[in-house]
């Protein structure tokens, strides 16, 4: 007669452990492939969104470019000056005062590098943060010179950086979190770091493909993190530095 035999407890119980410790060692890596699957795409989403509203904004105004309803504002102005205009064409969105209790001043750079020095400065500058509804949020800077026009591109107007999961979440690092791109006069939204910029502004140092450079994000090397969007952009929306 042949017997059926189960497993012991003791069997039971080892396997359960050997489970417990494939799960523990293997999620965070799932949990950090799901997040930069999202990244590029949230990105993505923000570029769009941007960009047809500072066509509507053109549109409407009747102007040329958004250097035309903005630089007579000052330069220290400019911001605020952009998102009134941003406030009417963004459903959802809201203009917040950058103070102790929506704005965390504790950014770091990818290489761990202090950047609260300049987030502070930031949101002095700033005065204030354009929220979308879901809480992404843009600081925008008018610390940005006017580089000359190629290829249909306008010269730089603004500094602006993406925040995908908001001011009061961390890590709140360059690169990570927070991504640079440069606003042109035109309304195009484009990624710091990439090879559009490095072209448009004829120099391969804004390239986040130079080690050398102080944008470098690749596979091999990523610095400050500050060219982290153009590497997103150039690469099919994935994350290949991390």
């Amino acid at each position: 007669m042949n017997r059926k035999r189960g497993f012991t407890l003791a069997e039971i119980l080892v396997t359960l452990g050997i489970i417990g410790v494939v799960a523990a060692l293997t999620a965070p890596a799932l949990v950090n492939n799901t997040r930069n699957a999202q990244i590029g795409p949230t990105l993505a989403k923000v570029k769009t969104t941007i960009e047809n509203a500072n066509k509507a904004i053109i549109y409407e105004e009747g102007v040329d470019s958004l250097a035309d309803l903005l630089t007579s504002a000052g330069s220290y102005n400019m911001n605020n000056k952009y998102q009134e205009y941003l406030l009417k064409q963004v459903r959802g969105s809201a203009s917040i005062a950058m103070n102790d209790n929506s704005f965390d001043s504790k950014w770091t750079t990818y290489d761990g590098t202090d950047y609260s020095g300049f987030a502070a400065r930031l949101s002095q500058i700033c005065g204030n943060m354009f929220v979308f509804s879901d809480s992404i949020t843009l600081y925008i800077w008018s610390g940005t010179g006017v580089y000359g026009a190629r290829g249909g591109f306008g010269g730089s107007l603004l500094y602006v950086y993406v925040d995908i999961n908001g001011a009061k979440v961390k890590p709140n690092t360059i690169g990570k979190d927070i991504f640079t791109f440069i606003l042109d006069r035109n309304g195009t939204l484009v990624p710091m770091g990439s090879s559009t910029l490095a072209w448009l502004l004829g120099n391969e140092d804004y390239s986040y493909d130079n080690d050398g450079s102080t944008y470098a994000c690749n596979s091999s090397k990523v610095g400050l993190g500050t060219g982290c969007a153009g590497s997103i952009f150039d690469n099919d929306l994935k994350v290949i530095y991390q």
